[in-house]
């Protein structure tokens, strides 16, 4: 609420950043009187946010976790999410933001959400789950209805999420990820990556779409280059896409796991699959084994 008008900002909300994130995160440690965490560990949003924390408060950060995540908005996530808030805002009912009085936006939010789960999860995911399984085997003649079960799917994601979010902080969200470049404030990516020398650990998955895996690579080779000497790089071959780290818990946990737990003073670079963990030393000289 505004306290100046007693009604609901809508979109005369400032834009938020990524850093005005975690600014708000470190005003609440400051708050608790916590000095410095052991860790920062984040996915998607989280990821970024994990990097920016080390990034802004390199002395408040003892390691930092980033999964599914990168160093700077690439063009295609943006792409994929500038159509999910289009959505969100050619919905007559969305009113400019200010729909708290009135219909809810709900066709628009349930198109965004439908795009959305496309970008989260992955084709191979879609193919053993789904193929081309229809609704009604049994239906003999067809319409411009959904036919095949993937729609249904889609129809189901819409449709649950559509009134369980707030439109318009979507939206800033959206907006914030897009936003995000932790060049920005640096002058080059490699400036800003220096300024983070505690240990981090980078997660990526094969199949994500939305993040694709050269964007972790990239982020993990640029900390490298910047100086750090202690960042391990790990790679999951999981079908599930960018819902990995929600959903393969034994893969993204163990790595997690063994990183918070060790005292990482070697430069690693890991490709973990289903059956076994790869290693590639093209990247490195040395690699640390969890």
């Amino acid at each position: 609420m505004n306290p100046l008008t007693g009604k609901q900002y809508g979109t005369t909300f400032p834009v938020v950043s990524v850093n005005d994130m975690v600014r708000a995160q470190f005003l609440l440690l400051n708050h608790l009187g916590i000095q410095k965490v052991h860790a920062s560990v984040g996915s998607s949003l989280g990821g970024m946010c994990s990097l920016t924390a080390a990034v802004l408060y390199p002395e408040r950060v003892d390691r930092i976790v980033s999964i599914s995540a990168c160093a700077w908005s690439h063009p295609s996530s943006i792409a994929m999410r500038y159509l999910q808030r289009k959505c969100i805002m050619t919905d007559a009912n969305w009113n400019k933001g200010h729909y708290y009085d009135g219909p809810f936006p709900k066709l628009g939010m349930k198109l965004a959400r439908e795009i959305g789960t496309m970008t989260y999860r992955s084709g191979p995911e879609w193919d053993t789950r789904f193929g081309r399984k229809r609704i009604d085997p049994n239906q003999k003649e067809q319409s411009l209805c959904p036919t095949f079960l993937i729609e249904s799917y889609l129809e189901h994601q819409g449709e649950i999420f559509s009134t369980k979010f707030d439109p318009n902080s979507l939206l800033y969200i959206s907006k914030a990820m897009d936003l995000f470049d932790i060049s920005e404030d640096f002058g080059s990516l490699h400036e800003g990556l220096s300024r983070i020398q505690c240990p981090v650990m980078v997660i990526g998955v094969q199949t994500d779409i939305l993040f694709p895996i050269w964007q972790q690579r990239e982020l993990a080779q640029v900390l490298q280059e910047a100086g750090n000497n202690a960042v391990t790089f790990y790679e999951l071959n999981s079908i599930y896409g960018h819902d990995t780290f929600l959903l393969d818990l034994n893969g993204v946990g163990a790595g997690v796991k063994g990183f918070l737990e060790t005292h990482l003073k070697e430069t690693g670079w890991l490709t973990k699959t289903s059956k076994d963990v790869k290693v590639n030393f093209s990247h490195t000289k040395n690699c640390v084994y969890y």
